[in-house]
């Protein structure tokens, strides 16, 4: 009989799918959307929503549109409960419904709910919890303003004295730290400063595991209607040397010498190492809510592309590691934020902005970008300008989400006060770009989900994770295979509802077949355990 089935294991499974299909069809209509179980190792998760979704009477004359500042942590603007009540005020006066608050500057906490030790900024009232505050302020408003925790990701620390508090992350796993517990990011002579700036290093998996923790903290903690990725990203061709990702990716690839920085397969590998941690937040956070927004600030540096191979070389992808466009496609981003940093009034860097929009507003993947100008470098009409033009419908009939502007601390290169910029955006002449009253757009697949995502990890048989080994996913005609990380895990979104096999691929053969159901707008989770 053993062998009967070891022979025939595939037909085998077969039927066991069908079986599987109409027991578990027959009972899936009686379940609640928030449902969660175990079954033989898997796990299904709803996801919570948040109570009390806005419906605002009228709501079919409100424009669709993001509107949002970046609110950084630099500058004041939100240190104190009277920052916070003005932020909201001058949010409502300027026509926006969002804002992006930076609550976690350099490896530290503007909130009190929080894994890492409270901010130094002396200009931070004391026992204030930003997040809190904001969000009550928020919620008040009707239509209700979008909050979204800004966390710098991979940056940890910038001065030259190290942080006061002995568990900051610099003090555990900076300069000073041994082996595995060193986190830093090298460059390819071994320095480990960018700038002012210590960075961890997205290729070791401590690293990974840490950080994602950061951000799940907050899903868990406050009902931020998003959380946003910033500074997520090598700081260059030369970067990403840290001991143990080198050595991961030698072991991965067989290479016996240290990579050259613009070595294909080493610049191919660490933007893998990106993506792994945005889909790792992605995953954890959708399964902890199914409404949070997930959003990152993307690089868009120099002449936009204007075509899949002009992309494929351009600075995102081949200078820092960072292919957005990938993340759009995959479905492991909500809402990517290009950072359109460009002077409207210099010719060159004006002709960037428009490409760079116009190839925003075409390749959003059923997902949603944002334009993100750089509002700081331009005089108020220029910025107005910019504005105007990200919201027109690009040739193709495609039309970007909405705006961020970057920032809420300088509007204008001019130093002209704030409140002319707030005011023009709604009573310019020639560019009234908020005249009109806005929500931010729905999330289709969020709101109304036909797709399904699945998350998990695989480990050996001493239960150690494993690194870049494959999972294979099949369902009918379709099937996906997906790499794990560092950390043994592994995920996938865009999947149609039904009942997948999952193999284990180890050294060519598979070694482990499992069962998975996935439920559209839930995140099904599994554990593999090679044998």
């Amino acid at each position: 009989m053993g062998g009967f089935l070891f022979c025939n294991g595939y037909r085998f499974l077969q039927i066991l799918r069908t079986w599987a299909v109409k027991m578990i069809a027959s009972e899936l209509k009686a379940l609640l959307p928030e449902w969660s179980d175990m079954v033989d190792g898997q796990r299904f998760i709803g996801g919570q929503k948040r109570s009390g979704e806005q419906r605002i009477p009228g709501s079919d004359k409100y424009r669709n549109e993001f509107r949002a500042f970046w609110v950084d942590a630099f500058h004041d603007g939100f240190k104190t409960p009277e920052q916070v009540g003005r932020l909201i005020e001058n949010v409502k006066k300027s026509g926006a419904n969002a804002v992006i608050v930076q609550v976690r500057r350099r490896g530290d906490a503007y909130f009190n709910k929080a894994l890492e030790p409270r901010t130094e900024d002396p200009d931070l009232e004391p026992g204030f919890d930003v997040l809190d505050d904001l969000l009550k302020k928020a919620r008040h408003e009707s239509p209700r303003i979008e909050v979204h925790a800004w966390l710098a990701t991979l940056p940890i620390w910038n001065l030259d004295t190290p942080p006061k508090s002995p568990d900051h992350v610099f003090n555990c796993h900076g300069p000073h730290a041994e082996g595995r517990d060193y986190w830093l990011m090298d460059d390819v002579d071994g320095n480990h400063r960018v700038g002012d700036n210590f960075v961890l290093d997205p290729g070791h998996p401590d690293v990974l595991n840490y950080t994602v923790d950061q951000y799940i903290n907050v899903v868990k903690q406050y009902d931020v209607d998003g959380i946003h990725l910033d500074l997520v990203r090598y700081m260059g061709q030369e970067w990403g040397y840290n001991p143990v990702s080198l050595t991961r990716f030698q072991k991965e690839t067989g290479e016996v010498n240290k990579p050259d920085p613009q070595d294909e397969q080493w610049m191919k590998w660490r933007r893998e190492q990106v993506y792994f941690l945005i889909r790792n937040v992605y995953l954890k956070s959708v399964a902890l809510r199914s409404d949070i927004k997930v959003s990152a600030a993307v690089i868009a540096w120099g002449k936009g592309p204007e075509n899949r191979e002009e992309y494929q070389y351009s600075a995102p992808v081949t200078q820092v590691m960072q292919d957005w466009d990938h993340w759009l496609q995959e479905g492991m981003i909500d809402l990517a934020i290009p950072m359109n940093y460009n002077r409207e009034h210099v010719p060159e860097q004006r002709d960037w902005y428009d490409r760079w929009i116009r190839w925003e507003k075409n390749h959003q993947y059923n997902r949603q970008i944002a334009a993100g100008p750089g509002i700081f470098l331009n005089a108020v009409e220029g910025s107005l300008a910019q504005i105007y033009r990200a919201q027109q419908l690009s040739s193709q009939g495609n039309r970007l989400a909405g705006v961020s502007l970057f920032s809420y601390a300088v509007t204008n290169k001019d130093g002209m006060d704030r409140e002319v910029f707030l005011r023009m955006l709604k009573e310019s002449t020639n560019y009234p770009v908020f005249s009109e009253p806005a929500l931010p757009p729905e999330m289709p697949w969020k709101d109304r989900p036909r797709k399904g995502f699945l998350m998990g990890f695989v480990v050996d048989g001493d239960g150690q994770p494993m690194d870049g080994v494959w999972v294979k996913l099949r369902r009918g005609n379709c099937r996906f295979n997906v790499k794990t990380d560092g950390s043994g895990f592994f995920g996938k979104a865009g999947l149609s509802p039904g009942l997948y096999t999952v193999k284990l691929e180890k050294r060519g053969k598979f070694c482990r077949i499992d069962l998975v159901w996935i439920w559209a707008g839930k995140v099904s989770e599994i554990r593999l355990k090679s044998l």
